[in-house]
């Protein structure tokens, strides 16, 4: 009866993170559309995916706020339509300016979502002592497949970026009721606990959140700029653009699906190092090869060398000593994401000047640096708790 309680729950946890990956997926993948649509430049569409980044940080600080006082179920069960409800708003945008606010508005929805499903999932982990972070980070990258795929037919069939959007948002939510009701409620912390927490941050904890923030711009690069490398760089058509992000969450799928059971087998060490070495290689694969097909294998083999590391910097944030599981996550989660939204923007003006396919080589510099940072994990335990899941 247990399991069939956390089955549940992990189900419901997995639908909530893939709608972000959902939204990101299909954003991303029609963004050659929307700057054509709105008759965007480089340096305006960095300027708008900076608007982006910022509204989701401001809504990552007061998520923390709101989900103390209002707890992470009722933050998410309000935040999660009305992300389904802006990016619609993102595909009726006819101007830079439109499309700026429209983004904000997402970025903001997205912001809220996003530390809310992740101490949704560090409580079902506390409430039934089973490993699932892996699990529910892959489920984000299964949203950001199908977002991606279903970007790529639309844009296939030449329909609107706004007709993209509604319909596959539409049926995402037709879920919706179904979900929230298997939902946990958040566990009372101790007021001693967070009050101690509060005051110092254990450095181990800082260290996930800086190399979460590395890893999460990683990622972000591929998500915002991927597409249109291989649209205006490698000479890729708008159908194999759109793909770019899908490559690279189907590898993340296949290494966060197996990333529970990977890290009782091998440690997190291994796991973190080799991770980082493969991203490295695949980003250069992409950087380095004139040809679209080989590129999209490149950012397969990058994904799949990612997909251990932010469920890995969340796990062991979360069971570091001297704070509490709820704030660890919220502070990987706060610096992990201002990577992913402020840091790919900052590209556009550096890709405005020296062009896009330079700029991108800091991307394979950053991999180097997750490398150099995994040594730290080593000696630390591995999960405990390695059976069925």
């Amino acid at each position: 009866m247990k399991y069939s309680a956390f089955t549940q729950a992990r189900a419901a946890c997995s639908y909530f993170f893939a709608g972000p990956g959902l939204v990101y997926g299909m954003f991303t993948s029609r963004m050659p559309a929307l700057s054509m649509q709105t008759g965007a430049n480089e340096a305006q569409i960095g300027l708008i995916l900076l608007c982006f980044g910022v509204s989701g940080m401001v809504a990552l600080a007061i998520s923390v706020w709101l989900i103390d006082r209002f707890t992470s179920r009722t933050v998410l069960r309000i935040s999660a339509p009305l992300l389904c409800l802006a990016l619609p708003l993102v595909g009726m945008a006819s101007s830079p300016l439109q499309l700026g606010l429209a983004c904000v508005a997402t970025g903001l929805s997205m912001g809220f979502v996003d530390v809310s499903m992740n101490t949704q999932a560090i409580q079902i982990e506390r409430a039934f002592f089973r490993p699932c972070v892996s699990m529910m980070h892959a489920s984000y990258s299964i949203g950001g497949v199908l977002g991606s795929l279903a970007g790529a037919l639309f844009a296939g069939l030449g329909a609107s970026t706004f007709i993209n959007f509604i319909c596959v948002l539409a049926l995402y939510f037709s879920l919706y009721p179904l979900a929230f009701q298997h939902m946990q409620a958040d566990e009372a912390i101790p007021s001693g606990t967070a009050q101690t927490s509060s005051t110092r941050l254990p450095l181990f904890v800082l260290l996930c959140g800086a190399l979460s923030t590395i890893a999460y711009s990683a990622e972000g690069s591929v998500a915002e700029w991927g597409s249109l490398l291989l649209f205006s760089v490698k000479g890729a058509n708008e159908f194999t653009a759109a793909l770019v992000f899908g490559s690279f969450c189907t590898s993340m799928v296949i290494g966060r699906l197996a990333g529970d059971r990977l890290r009782c087998a091998c440690g997190d060490f291994p796991l973190l190092f080799s991770g980082s070495v493969l991203a490295f290689t695949g980003m250069l694969t992409v950087l380095l090869s004139p040809w679209p097909v080989l590129c999209l294998f490149g950012y397969a083999l990058m994904g799949l060398g990612l997909a251990p590391l932010a469920p890995i910097f969340f796990s062991r944030a979360g069971n570091t000593p001297g704070i509490t599981p709820g704030k660890a996550s919220a502070i990987v989660s706060f610096m992990g994401y201002s990577g992913v939204l402020v840091f790919p923007p900052s590209l556009g003006w550096l890709a405005h000047t020296s062009g896009l396919g330079t700029a991108l080589f800091i991307i394979p510099v950053l991999c180097a640096l997750l490398a150099a940072g995994a040594f730290p994990f080593r000696g630390g335990e591995k999960p405990g708790t390695c059976g069925e899941q």
